[in-house]
């Protein structure tokens, strides 16, 4: 069944970048039916480029941020599939096509997800040069809020959405400025049906431009900081109110014996936790995970232990905080588990310390090796 698709375009302040936005769009195999842009309150050249363009609708706000002017979007489409773009990336040609097929193939399915690539321009020869993502994940549907837990492998523009989906979890977040399309994804996700595709659908653009609002706004060298400030609000909110069953994916449930699952999920709490630099919490909840079985660890502990000092966000109060170290040393001298769960983080924190060698940071070198050592 054909399905109308509005595109939703929330801009601040992109004249330099947004009309090749516009341009992949325009380009789609499978055309959208609208593309509304909210230019939210630009004050450079903005409205100049989207001047240029018949095909949209554009309506410009006084500054209020992303959330909000996604916000004043939804109530206005009138698509039954919503694809939220950024006003920085690229939409490959069959992006529109690829993402839509499944929702109207498959009326039980809620949203469907594409991959990315980044990207960046380089400023001598204008060529583009792409990489791949800093943190992905290949998804079966039940593992997609799980992998979404560790970290936000699903970008907006890589999104479809059936439109009554947004009218069940409600509106976006005003109150964050980062992170927003993270904490709506993470609701979405852990209530309705997904599929992840293995197609790669846009290339996600790495600059220098500034991010925020006109009130606060942030440089690109510190998204990982302001992003690991709002994901701390959205992950103490969420974490307490989630079930063993839905941190870990029902297919990773099934391979565990019964008396091991409750401590399996705590390992995965301490995971997510440590994923978003929240540290301290993240060594508290592995001691209680350490204390609820005595058995070793098993292979799926290992493998996201493993994973949970590298995030995108960077883990620099790992190597760095007298107080962390402390506390590795004490989950180190529990037995069994606890000492396991410490020599495991402490693995995979070792290429850290290489780096900070490679790159002569003495300093940081220093502080790390006291860690790896549990001085």
């Amino acid at each position: 069944m054909k399905h109308r698709i509005s595109v939703i375009l929330p801009t601040y302040n992109r004249a330099g970048l947004i009309g090749e936005t516009i341009d992949s769009l325009l380009a789609q195999t499978r055309k959208p039916d609208e593309i509304l842009v909210i230019d939210d309150g630009s004050t450079d050249g903005t409205a100049g480029v989207l001047a240029g363009y018949d095909a949209l609708t554009v309506v410009r706000t006084e500054n209020q941020g992303k959330a909000a002017a996604l916000n004043r979007a939804l109530g206005m489409i009138t698509g039954d599939l919503v694809w939220i773009v950024d006003d920085d990336d690229l939409l490959l040609p069959g992006a529109c096509a690829a993402l839509s097929a499944p929702l109207e193939n498959d009326e039980t399915l809620d949203f469907c997800a594409g991959r990315h690539i980044d990207f960046e321009v380089d400023p001598e020869t204008g060529k583009k040069l792409t990489r791949d993502p800093g943190y992905m994940r290949s998804s079966s549907p039940d593992q997609i809020f799980p992998d979404l837990l560790e970290g936000c492998h699903i970008f907006q523009p890589g999104l479809m959405v059936k439109r009554r989906v947004y009218d069940t979890v409600g509106p976006f977040d005003q109150s964050l400025v980062r992170s927003q399309d993270y904490e709506m994804l993470l609701r979405i996700a852990r209530s309705h049906r997904g599929l992840q595709l293995a197609e790669t659908v846009f290339l996600h653009r790495e600059h220098k431009g500034i991010r925020g609002t006109a009130t606060t706004s942030f440089a690109a060298s510190r998204n990982a900081d302001t992003w690991a400030v709002y994901n701390r609000i959205i992950f103490t909110r969420l974490l307490d109110s989630l079930t063993d069953e839905e941190i870990l994916a029902r297919s990773d449930l099934d391979t565990l014996p019964k008396a091991v699952r409750s401590r399996v999920a705590r390992v995965k709490r301490g995971c997510v936790l440590a994923r978003q630099r929240m540290w301290p919490e993240a060594v508290a909840v592995w001691r209680e995970a350490a204390g609820m079985h005595t058995s070793a660890l098993s292979p799926l502990e290992r493998e996201m232990l493993a994973r949970s000092p590298n995030s995108p966000l960077g883990a620099p109060e790992l190597l760095t905080s007298p107080q962390i170290r402390s506390e590795f040393l004490a989950l180190s001298r529990m037995p069994v588990a606890g000492s396991e769960i410490a020599a495991v983080v402490r693995r995979a924190a070792r290429w850290y310390v290489r780096a900070a060698v490679k790159s002569r940071d003495w300093r940081f070198a220093m502080n790390g090796a006291r860690f790896l050592l549990g001085r």
